[in-house]
């Protein structure tokens, strides 16, 4: 918080932005001025005083600006609220990845059922069991274990499912046990 600036004052808040332009507005053309009449010691000094006030007003737009860009830097992180979890791309559709207390990858089951064209209702998984299927350690939503997927992949009749099985094997959990082996050494 800079100068008392808070999402409590919006009236403060738009007073230093709008004096932060028109501050910046004003310095160009006092700028202009001086260095068309050729006077570089009035220009130079403006700068001087310009640049401290730019950078003191542009506080206020700090929260604005940079608020969204850590939005998306949660978002490629992989953070959705308190669940963390990975992205892995098959054929550009994004699939999120959990981890267990375990380390034992849990695949978003929306983002699968989205990708073999299957309707999740309460019947679609009612075999598998409580390792196939479930709610991961760090996930808010249903979720297939590695096994729950190469099951649905091994009855799946729908044309990506071979795709799947080795972007499964290539894609992720080489990736997954790579990184395990490079933590345990």
């Amino acid at each position: 918080m800079a100068f008392g600036v808070d999402d409590d004052s919006n009236g403060r808040k738009w007073f230093f932005r709008i004096a932060s332009i028109a501050g910046l507005v004003a310095a160009f053309v006092a700028i202009g001025l001086f260095v068309k009449k050729g006077q570089s010691f009035p220009a130079g000094m403006t700068i001087m005083l310009v640049v401290p006030l730019a950078v003191v007003f542009s506080w206020s737009w700090t929260g604005s600006v940079f608020g969204s860009l850590g939005w998306a830097k949660r978002y490629v992180e992989g953070v959705e609220g308190d669940q963390r979890h990975e992205w892995y791309a098959f054929k550009g559709q994004r699939v999120r990845v959990f981890l267990d207390e375990h380390g034992q990858p849990w695949f978003a089951l929306n983002e699968i059922a989205f990708i073999l064209s299957l309707k999740v209702d309460g019947t679609t998984f009612r075999h598998y069991g409580p390792r196939e299927y479930g709610i991961a350690g760090t996930s808010a939503e249903a979720c297939l274990s590695e096994i729950g997927l190469r099951r649905l992949i091994k009855y799946s009749a729908h044309r990506d499912a071979g795709a799947l099985g080795l972007w499964l094997e290539r894609d992720v959990l080489r990736v997954l046990r790579n990184r395990r082996e490079r933590n345990a050494a």
